[in-house]
């Protein structure tokens, strides 16, 4: 049953068939109810060839071989495919291998500098 609630008006309305499927980082912050409504999974980390090949895929855009550059680089960096995403979208379109480990030392020292605050 999916319940929507619109400028005062509250609408009702079920949608057979539907399969809900979400995903978090930390299970321990969602509130029991919640939880209690899901089947939890626990996925294994990816490889360094599996993070690679999925740096490609959600770098469309790029030439593969700067998102598989950029892929390694933020995986020896131990970190996730959003990294990969949000370099991504931060190159300009004539940016080279240069550019782009310049770049990618930037992101990573000062990540580390911001984690270690904390």
């Amino acid at each position: 049953m999916v319940k929507v609630t619109q400028m005062k008006r509250s609408y009702d309305f079920k949608i057979e068939g539907l399969k809900v499927i979400t995903t978090a980082n930390d299970v321990s912050k969602l509130s029991k109810p919640l939880a209690s409504r899901f089947r939890k999974l626990f996925l294994p980390a990816y490889s360094r060839e599996q993070f690679i090949e999925v740096a490609v895929k959600v770098c469309p855009k790029l030439p593969k071989d700067i998102a598989e550059m950029i892929g390694e680089e933020v995986f020896l960096s131990e970190g996730t495919i959003r990294d990969v995403i949000s370099i991504s979208k931060l190159l300009k379109k004539h940016d080279g291998p240069e550019e782009i480990k310049d770049l990618l030392q930037t992101l990573m020292k000062y990540a580390v500098e911001e984690a270690e605050k904390k």
